[in-house]
């Protein structure tokens, strides 16, 4: 897997679901721990230490507020490319009901539109498919990026933001 993969598939990852000990555990591998720091300082400290059950609380509770209840940051196509949003979402549904992609376990209640799902898809593509792609389907990202910027309060979701930045 290639470095830009490896970060869009983490970046799913953490706009897909809570928190939860594995998904801490790959982020704090002494390896990407380090980068991560470097890409969002105010981490580190969650990164470097043992997380008790108030850490993930924590998150829970900011993952819900930003993504869940009344989303202060929708993660779906819709929210931003409404004129789309179900050409978006029908792009995505014929892939899984034809068997061209196959959604990690955490992944099948999300929206076919879904942030996750829709990076989950670029990580499987490569050269010009890709740029399509993202022509295609995420031209949303940096109003997303910037949402989750300025109304995250928690240092991981910083982090998720400044991950999608760098694509």
């Amino acid at each position: 897997m290639n470095p830009e993969s490896a970060v869009l598939q983490l970046a799913a990852t953490l706009l897909a679901r809570e928190v939860n000990p594995g998904l801490l555990a790959t982020l704090q591998e002494p390896s990407t721990a380090a980068v991560l720091k470097q890409l969002e300082p105010r981490c580190a400290e969650l990164l470097e230490k043992e997380w008790d059950k108030s850490d993930f609380d924590d998150a829970a509770v900011e993952f819900c507020r930003l993504f869940i209840l009344d989303p202060k940051v929708p993660a779906r196509a819709a929210a931003y490319f409404e004129e789309k949003e179900l050409e978006i979402a029908g792009r995505i549904q014929f892939m899984l009901d034809n068997g061209f992609l196959e959604l990690p376990k955490g992944f099948q209640s999300l929206s076919p539109d879904h942030i996750a799902i829709l990076l989950l898809v670029l990580t499987s593509l490569a050269g010009e498919d890709a740029v399509q792609f993202k022509k295609d389907n995420l031209s949303w990202l940096p109003e997303f990026s910037s949402k989750l910027a300025d109304r995250s309060e928690h240092p991981i979701y910083q982090l998720a933001a400044k991950l999608i930045v760098t694509l």
